[in-house]
């Protein structure tokens, strides 16, 4: 297939590409009417003193620096350029002239003020070849599946509804989401955690068991579909899952309100009772889960192993299937299921969709 991305190459002195920095947004004297900005999909400012110690050696000393990459978009009528490969450079480029990095003798001020720096503009990229470019340029750092929703949140109504999830003062399911984890809509971290638990939920909510998973790999046919996500069907099938919460704390009530934050986590409980929710009687495993929550909260004997599996904790239907099976058996017969209890159970995907798997490494 032939695109129609374009690329440009020039060379600007760093004093010039420094003048038309806006920043990063958020931060301090962020000039959201220059030119150059650092991408959504970017990462915080990782780079310690000694690296940026080193960088200013680097231009003193004349030596290769890389360039600066671009995706070009028009803003409000207005050319904007964002740095999808630099971010550390020019913000660091920045830090040196405030002389944030070490105060520079006039010498030195005017080698770094005139020394030349490529920049690389990209032109023509559809939302879906930026998310791709980013991935190519990054290859070498690890970049979170939060940080890949992140770069969609202007065009994906599945992105854009989690969001609002996390983050909708008047979203219909606030209330409950304060009463029972707590307030999402405060900053996420930089790895965009809450993100890919929050696209768990409403993909899983909307899409069904296959999609119960923070993988963006799993999602990225949701992620890219443009069709409208039915904020009723959400609000119905997670005020259910939220419910169970509600039924839990008139059985028991959770003494250490510290133990909130864990119960949103799609790899625990939430991923398995919205597993139940597609494939069981709603009104059993409400039932169900409040009752076992209620026994974790009273700390019977095998209660927070009914949860665990062994073996690679991998987030996939058939681990979701065999928790709600060793959940089912606790609170009938109070007993934790056997090894080949477990082993023979295997989700039947009736879709003929490839199951996907997950590390969840995330401590509850």
């Amino acid at each position: 297939m032939i695109s129609n991305v374009t690329h440009e190459n020039s060379n600007s002195t760093i004093y010039d590409l420094n003048r038309q920095f806006a920043g990063r947004i958020g931060s301090k004297n962020y000039r959201p009417q220059e030119l150059y900005h650092i991408h959504r999909r970017n990462r915080a400012y990782v780079w310690n003193m000694d690296m940026q110690i080193n960088f200013l050696d680097s231009i003193l000393k004349g030596y290769y620096i890389p360039p600066i990459i671009c995706s070009h978009s028009i803003v409000d009528g207005s050319e904007r350029r964002e740095v999808m490969e630099g971010g550390n450079r020019i913000t660091t480029l920045q830090r040196i002239l405030n002389d944030e990095v070490k105060p520079l003798t006039p010498e030195e001020a005017m080698k770094v003020k005139t020394s030349s720096i490529q920049v690389v503009v990209m032109r023509g990229l559809t939302p879906k070849q930026q998310r791709e470019m980013f991935r190519r340029l990054n290859k070498s750092i690890k970049v979170s599946d939060g940080q890949l929703y992140a770069m969609s949140e202007e065009d994906s109504p599945l992105i854009k509804e989690a969001l609002a999830l996390l983050e909708d003062d008047t979203y219909p399911l606030r209330q409950m989401i304060l009463n029972h984890f707590f307030d999402t809509r405060l900053p996420d971290n930089p790895g965009k955690k809450n993100l890919e638990n929050a696209v768990a939920l409403v993909s899983g909510a909307i899409h069904g068991v296959n999609y119960i998973t923070k993988s963006y790999n799993a999602q990225e046919s949701k992620v890219e579909s443009q069709s409208p996500i039915d904020r009723e069907e959400v609000v119905r099938v997670l005020g259910f899952i939220f419910s169970i919460f509600d039924l839990a704390d008139e059985m028991e009530m959770l003494k250490d309100a510290r133990k909130k934050r864990g119960q949103w986590n799609v790899g625990k409980l939430l991923g398995a009772m919205l597993y139940d929710y597609h494939t069981f009687d709603h009104d059993e495993i409400k039932h169900k889960w409040a009752s076992y929550i209620s026994m974790v909260r009273r700390g019977e004997p095998g209660a927070e192993d009914a949860l665990k599996l062994s073996g690679a904790q991998n987030l996939n239907t058939t681990r979701y299937k065999r928790i709600c099976v060793k959940v089912d058996i606790y609170v009938r017969d109070k007993r934790l299921a056997t090894e080949s209890e477990l082993n023979s159970i295997i989700h039947t995907d009736q879709d003929g969709l490839q199951e996907e798997s997950e590390s969840d490494n995330e401590s509850c």
